[in-house]
């Protein structure tokens, strides 16, 4: 089901509802925090370019120091926290098997039609 970022799913009122709409709202602040970290590592390569007196990007002296590339480092907990929270979010939307059995407002009816559940 798609709907509009911070939006509560039409069957919200469900626990599967509520949990996608806090996945989105994590994938929504884990990517805030990925930029935050990559403004602060791209101040860390331009005083590194100051202090190795160049303002080429592609200098080997700034890919090769220590310093940014350890801030190039710090890096990957961000990225890796918004692929798995966007997985995670894709697991909780369901898929096209789901919402074919005429269920595509409600995600939680759709899996419980699936399985047969006689509880809608």
């Amino acid at each position: 089901m798609a709907c509009k970022a911070g939006e509560i799913p039409v069957c919200g009122a469900c626990e599967l509802g509520r949990a996608r709409w806090r996945l989105e709202r994590a994938v929504a602040e884990l990517e805030e925090a990925r930029l935050a970290w990559g403004v602060w590592a791209d101040g860390i390569r331009q005083l590194t370019e100051q202090r190795l007196g160049t303002d080429d990007f592609l200098d080997f002296r700034v890919l090769d120091d220590p310093g940014y590339a350890r801030a190039l480092d710090m890096g990957t907990p961000f990225e890796e926290a918004v692929k798995s929270a966007g997985t995670a979010l894709a697991a909780a939307g369901g898929g096209e098997d789901l919402v074919a059995g005429g269920h595509a407002d409600c995600l939680c009816l759709a899996v419980k039609a699936q399985i047969g559940s006689p509880h809608p």
